[in-house]
């Protein structure tokens, strides 16, 4: 009996350790993606203007099956959706023609993103697209553990998107 009671207290032991440990790693997230795509700026921005154009390119669009519900405001600056692992909004924040569009976004009980896509133009007709995201995870023991496959993960989402970009404006 002396034994299951020392293994059960080590189990926990081991537990709060780790607990510990996740909830001192950081919790920050800083990445970006670059795409080059063989357009000017001026048929790349139409495409990132405002969020309805994003159903084209974007993984968070109707054509997703976990997206239950996509709503917009108006002036198609504000979206609210719905999927299976919660509620999200998304609102343009700041939008500089032909250079860059900002916008910041929450999902769950995620603290709000910060992000811009910036256009650069390049020599020859060509654009160079980067799409950066700042913020942080949720607090909890847990989450500092997760904060390298978040950014890999929404790296890749982000690439996705460009990509598509991409082939709808230089196909």
């Amino acid at each position: 009996m002396i034994y299951w009671l020392r293994l059960l207290g080590l189990v926990f032991l081991v537990i709060v350790v780790i607990a510990i440990i996740g909830s001192l790693l950081p919790r920050s997230y800083d990445f970006e993606v670059t795409e080059t795509i063989a357009a000017p700026p001026e048929q790349v921005y139409p495409e990132i203007e405002t969020l309805p154009q994003w159903q084209a390119w974007s993984q968070w669009s109707l054509e997703n099956e976990n997206v239950k519900s996509l709503e917009y405001s108006d002036d198609g600056l504000s979206q609210t959706w719905t999927d299976q692992r919660g509620e999200g909004s998304l609102w343009v924040t700041d939008r500089q023609e032909n250079q860059s569009v900002s916008y910041s976004m929450t999902f769950g009980n995620f603290p709000e993103m910060k992000s811009t896509i910036h256009l650069k133009p390049l020599g020859e007709g060509s654009t160079e697209v980067r799409w950066r995201s700042q913020g942080q995870l949720p607090g909890g023991p847990f989450y500092g553990y997760f904060s390298p496959f978040f950014s890999t993960g929404m790296k890749s989402h982000y690439q996705y998107g460009l990509s598509k970009i991409a082939k709808i404006v230089a196909p």
